[in-house]
């Protein structure tokens, strides 16, 4: 794994410091993270859930995308989540919605790996 890379997880880590944060190489220096629980609040059912991405080798100049949560996740009025967030996807083996959520002209001195977590789970807190 890249030193980058391990320096993305490390600032997960502390971004979610309640978190486990689950790490599974990718082969070519990158790795699939998975981090759990995180807070998605009363929109949602559950309220907390796990949320992941694939860290790429190019690292910090590549963006983390798609991200993933649990594929449990609902909104509090039963209605499934709509677009960007789409079903029937798996990652690290679980099920998962997909997040789509593309950070366009990425510029790796203001956005981390931990803040892109944190920037799509802010918009699912108060967007979605």
């Amino acid at each position: 794994m890249k030193a980058s890379v391990e320096e993305a997880i490390t600032g997960l880590r502390s971004m979610f410091p309640h978190a486990t944060v689950t790490v599974e190489e990718d082969g070519d220096g990158g790795a699939r993270v998975r981090v759990e629980p995180v807070e998605l609040g009363e929109k949602y059912s559950p309220a907390r859930t796990w949320m992941g991405g694939h860290i790429p080798p190019q690292c910090p100049y590549a963006d983390v995308y798609p991200l993933f949560m649990g594929a449990e996740v609902l909104r509090s009025d039963g209605q499934t989540c709509p677009a960007p967030v789409s079903a029937g996807h798996t990652f690290m083996g679980l099920p998962a919605l997909q997040i789509s959520r593309r950070t366009n002209r990425l510029d790796p001195t203001l956005q981390t790996v931990a803040h892109k977590f944190q920037k799509v789970l802010h918009w699912l807190q108060h967007t979605l």
